[in-house]
């Protein structure tokens, strides 16, 4: 299912869109069709929810078309029962891998992706988003909120108040665990902080790993790009909430619980008088997690600085 909105295009991938599958020495291969894209776009990224007994793997590839020649298989993340990992730099013509996202050097009209699973390992589902070569933002249509008022019930969980030695690098995990928790998926951050961990980049905020463990504990996750603020009545509801990846300067966010970041993500848990609620993990105490933020303001820290990226979080 298809869905392009401005700049954006994200794809939920059904077993309908696979073209080719083998197994060869008990490890299957699935090649999807070739998908083009309604624009030319210069990132893209696939995140993928599984489920796979410990000795399981999947393996997540992808490859694009640019000028009508096709670049090879970029390696997009490994996903075990046991760990999960991202790869060595991987770079040629075509583009680079940073770390869970592929940036292409120039703009590519379509792409395809192979799954390589072994022992047991099964996909849950398949998302890709990507983002136009001539990106724009409107702030206009971007900062428009949702009719009326929503506000999800959430428990707050301040990161900083964690005893892990990496606290202040943990926002992504928190972020989602508050989500799954307030969906009624009972979760401990200790515990989800090991199954998002990236060994390879030494990082807890792999967006691909995040949704895949969120998926794993039963969730429907997925990384998605958003275009304006009015999406959200669509995402976040009772049984849906958004992880926002926001960025901004000192003095752009007002009362926000960090000054200023290159990366950053929160809760997204309703909208309300010309704000969006949220739940900062990065405020000191927990008392002081759930704020509100002007709307203007945040959308330009997500939307236009971050490009719209996000997790998705439904109760299945």
């Amino acid at each position: 299912m298809a869905q392009q909105r401005s700049c954006i295009f994200n794809f939920l991938h059904t077993p309908a869109d696979i073209a080719d599958k083998t197994v060869t020495d008990g490890i299957q291969t699935v090649v999807s069709r070739v998908f083009k894209a309604p624009f030319p776009f210069s990132s893209f990224v696939l995140s993928a929810g599984f489920r796979s007994p410990a000795d399981g793997w999947l393996l997540l590839e992808a490859q694009v078309c640019v000028k009508e020649k096709w670049s090879g298989f970029y390696k997009l993340g490994l996903l075990s029962g046991k760990m999960k990992s991202s790869f060595p730099a991987q770079e040629d013509a075509f583009g680079r891998v940073a770390t869970d996202e592929l940036v292409l050097s120039a703009p590519a009209e379509a792409y395809r992706y192979r799954l390589k699973l072994f022992g047991g390992a099964e996909v849950t589902s398949l998302a890709v988003t990507a983002v136009s070569a001539s990106f724009a933002y409107d702030e206009k249509i971007a900062a428009r909120l949702p009719v009326g008022s929503f506000e999800h019930e959430v428990t707050p969980i301040s990161q900083m108040e964690q005893t892990h030695p990496d606290r202040r690098r943990i926002c992504s995990p928190t972020s989602l665990c508050m989500a799954l928790n307030a969906l009624g998926i009972k979760t401990a951050l200790k515990d989800f902080l090991e199954e998002v961990f990236d060994q390879t980049a030494g990082i807890f905020g792999n967006w691909v790993f995040n949704v895949s463990a969120a998926s794993a504990r039963g969730a429907e996750s997925y990384v998605r790009r958003f275009s304006a603020l009015s999406e959200l009545k669509n995402f976040v509801a009772e049984d849906s909430l958004v992880v926002a990846s926001i960025g901004y300067n000192r003095g752009e966010l007002a009362g926000a619980a960090i000054e200023h970041t290159p990366g950053h993500l929160v809760l997204i848990r309703g909208w309300k008088d010309g704000k969006i609620l949220v739940a900062d993990p990065a405020a000191l105490k927990k008392d002081l997690v759930l704020r509100a933020y002007d709307a203007r303001e945040f959308a330009k820290a997500w939307l236009c600085n971050k490009k719209g990226a996000a997790y998705v979080v439904r109760k299945k």
